[in-house]
């Protein structure tokens, strides 16, 4: 359902191609936001498709390597002068996980993993908070893992907790540097998804993963999707804690654990 809140207002979505970011995308399009897809790699016949598939017409796509942090200062600084002011800026981008356990790797492992990652989620959140601490109203919501507030880990992928980790504590830290400026900062926090990076993942682990988790069940992407549209709402104005935990499907957006 929309929101008036959102209705022509600009979201800037990294990985807005991927199997989460595309999900948001096509979910706050559909809410009545004007919405701007950063993408790396897609080809433009892909990305052509998949904004012709989102409700509305006034949407865009920029192509931003998020470790270029000149780049991406400049990507947020051309969404702005071609469609507005930012009000929600959702970062959904990230790379595969490294197959391979933490106490295994090298340094060289971890750089390849912090390098587009870490540093990549810092380009795009600082510049995109520089404006929104500027407008003096607007959302950040950053894609993590239940692994960041549970004991959920996966053992085989190695530097993806810790990489997490870091996005998390770079969110800690904005949303108490940005209250002030009266622009919110979440953190979704999904389980283990049988899409996207996950798709060639063996079914029994999924089920495992569905009985163990902490969730009891596998988030899908139009579940983040749902979540995020609920935090760009005025609705969400009333939450007091930065991180949501996927509940069960069956749940409202607004029924999160937290």
């Amino acid at each position: 359902m929309s929101d008036e809140i959102k209705q022509g207002r600009v979201s800037v979505i990294s990985g807005g191609t991927g199997y989460v970011g595309s999900a948001i995308a096509k979910k706050l399009a559909e809410d009545g936001m004007k919405i701007a897809v950063l993408y790396k790699s897609a080809s433009d016949e892909e990305v052509a498709k998949l904004i012709s598939e989102f409700h509305g017409t006034e949407h865009a796509s920029y192509k931003c390597d998020l470790a270029d942090a000149a780049g991406v200062t400049k990507t947020i600084e051309r969404i702005e002068a071609e469609q507005g002011p930012i009000f929600a800026a959702v970062h959904a981008a990230g790379t595969m996980p490294m197959r391979k356990q933490l106490y295994l790797s090298t340094v060289e492992d971890l750089r390849e993993q912090f390098e587009p990652n870490v540093f990549g989620s810092f380009n795009f959140l600082s510049a995109c908070a520089l404006h929104l601490a500027e407008h003096g109203d607007g959302v950040i919501v950053g894609i993590t893992t239940a692994g960041v507030v549970t004991d959920l880990n996966t053992k085989a992928r190695g530097a993806y907790s810790p990489m997490k980790f870091a996005l998390q504590g770079m969110l800690v830290a904005l949303r108490e540097e940005l209250l002030p400026h009266g622009v919110r900062v979440y953190s979704v926090a999904p389980g283990v998804m049988p899409g996207g990076m996950n798709a060639e993942t063996p079914k029994a682990f999924l089920d495992m993963v569905r009985v163990s988790g902490p969730t009891k069940t596998l988030a899908e992407a139009k579940d983040v999707a749902g979540v995020v549209s609920f935090l760009c709402s005025e609705s969400a104005r009333e939450l007091k804690d930065l991180t949501l935990l996927l509940a069960p499907e069956s749940a409202a957006p607004n029924d999160v654990e937290i």
